[in-house]
């Protein structure tokens, strides 16, 4: 009896070791570290210095109503909050810069925190994210964590505490 009980016990340790030591899963989905936000030589997301505050990743396109929208909506909800708890970074894929620059205007968005990824769809920003598939917005904890895909204004407000 103790042979089979210490079998299962070391079974145990030999199947549960190799994942305790793992490290985080990257990816796109919930729980998963985020891939880093990296145009040209602009870190815009770092999953190993970003633990100051939550940022709320946002991926657009004019030709792409919906996400054009939420850009605008992500942008006034995210200023109602102390920068130093969240912050508010959007990558455009834009066709032309210059019609960038130009939904900047009429939108009046800030270029802070607005960027245009030169690279287009074969970046491999586009790549990691999987923006084929269409735009997302990615809420990510001070651990560079994804807590939320597609969040609503509730879903952000309960995350923030306001």
């Amino acid at each position: 009896m103790k042979k089979i009980f210490s079998f299962v016990v070391i079974l145990m340790v030999l199947i549960l070791l190799p994942s305790a030591l793992a490290p985080q899963r990257r990816g796109i989905k919930l729980g998963c570290v985020a891939p880093e936000v990296t145009l040209g030589d602009t870190v815009l997301l770092s999953s190993l210095t970003n633990n100051k505050n939550y940022t709320l990743l946002h991926f657009w396109a004019s030709y792409d109503a919906t996400s054009r929208i939420a850009n605008r909506q992500y942008s006034r909800l995210v200023e109602q909050y102390d920068s130093t708890l969240v912050r508010y970074v959007a990558v455009s894929y834009e066709h032309y810069p210059v019609l960038f620059d130009e939904i900047m205007k009429r939108d009046k968005l800030s270029i802070d925190n607005q960027y245009y990824d030169p690279a287009g769809r074969s970046s491999t920003l586009y790549e990691q994210y999987r923006l084929n598939k269409g735009f997302a917005t990615y809420l990510i904890d001070t651990q560079g964590t994804i807590i939320a895909v597609n969040p609503d204004k509730t879903t952000i407000e309960n995350i923030l505490g306001q």
